[in-house]
């Protein structure tokens, strides 16, 4: 069993690192993040997989992509370069970032409540992969979508697959603006 403010925790955290790991340099009226019921298999020819762990259960956290020129003009403001200045290599190494920042953010701020996680890299594959997901029992589920200028940019999904029951105590946090977020570098 798995408490439900666990789950909830883990849904607000899923969307708040979205937002975090896609926001940098864009105005929130550009952008926006909303929660969807349910994935849609046609979302994305391709996807980036990172997981954060634990002895007790997997977050696999999907960021479903497909490289059009929507998602290329995204990625050329998010570098500060002109659309043609855009790579396969440039394009796939942003993501792969956006990934990593997405997956960190949630397991910086999960550690609050479970100690000793762990966090993969990301690795990008191909939406024919998605069905041995399914090899896996997913015990929660979360997915979300990001628009672009009023366009869908990219979908994100989340699955929470627990070996045994899951007693986190979740403990509210207020989260204080002048603390330094750990996940920066800073200079001395």
């Amino acid at each position: 069993m798995i408490k439900e403010d666990f789950k909830r925790e883990i849904h607000q955290l899923f969307i708040k690192g979205f937002r975090e790991a896609l926001e940098p340099g864009f105005d929130a009226e550009d952008l926006q993040i909303k929660e969807q019921q349910r994935f849609e298999t046609e979302h994305g020819e391709e996807f980036f997989l990172l997981t954060v762990s634990s002895q007790l259960f997997r977050i696999f956290i999907l960021l479903h992509v497909s490289r059009n020129q929507h998602a290329e003009n995204f990625v050329a403001k998010a570098l500060n370069i002109g659309t043609n200045a855009v790579t396969e290599e440039n394009f796939y190494d942003y993501l792969g970032e956006v990934g990593n920042a997405f997956c960190g953010s949630i397991k910086r701020n999960l550690n609050k409540t479970v100690p000793h996680l762990g966090m993969s890299t990301p690795n990008r594959l191909d939406k024919d992969c998605l069905p041995y997901l399914s090899s896996f029992k997913i015990d929660d589920e979360v997915h979300a979508i990001a628009e672009y200028q009023g366009q869908t940019l990219f979908h994100a999904s989340a699955y929470l697959s627990a070996d045994d029951e899951l007693n986190y105590e979740v403990k509210s946090q207020a989260i204080d603006e002048a603390e330094p977020d750990s996940g920066e570098l800073e200079f001395f």
